[in-house]
């Protein structure tokens, strides 16, 4: 039997789809039980916070296995440990028949991944910046 849990929406990242104070219920699963697909609203942990956003793809760093989401109203797109994923949204509010999946285009995910690479990038050259007083 599916575990479905009930919350309420706080933030605006996923605007216009999930508007703040909205009704998700999410049905609770790990990834690899779900294999959620690119364009899935899903739900994983940030901290003591449960986020919902859009699911893009995973991403291997090492040994370890992130996942790639964007809230809609973001502008950059984030990683998320896979082992903090929670579920996938079932349904919005009260209103069962809402699209919650959106087809991801190759192209979109490439210029989401790129974007995502260079914001990485970027922070690992900051980091190194600091660590070396700042010579080269």
């Amino acid at each position: 039997m599916k575990k479905i849990i009930q919350i309420k929406a706080q933030g605006k990242s996923m605007l216009p789809v999930i508007p703040p104070g909205a009704v998700l219920f999410i049905e609770i699963g790990s990834f690899n039980e779900q294999q959620p697909r690119p364009g899935e609203l899903i739900a994983f942990r940030r901290g003591e916070q449960l986020v919902c956003h859009r699911f893009y793809g995973t991403l291997r760093i090492g040994w370890r296995r992130y996942g790639i989401e964007k809230g809609d109203a973001n502008q950059v797109a984030g990683l998320f440990r896979i082992s903090s994923y929670r579920g996938r949204l079932q349904q919005l509010g009260e209103q069962p028949g809402r699209i919650l999946y959106r087809r991801v285009s190759r192209p979109a995910r490439r210029t989401l991944f790129s974007g995502l690479i260079r914001e990485l990038l970027g922070r690992t050259r900051a980091v190194m910046r600091d660590k070396s007083g700042g010579c080269r």
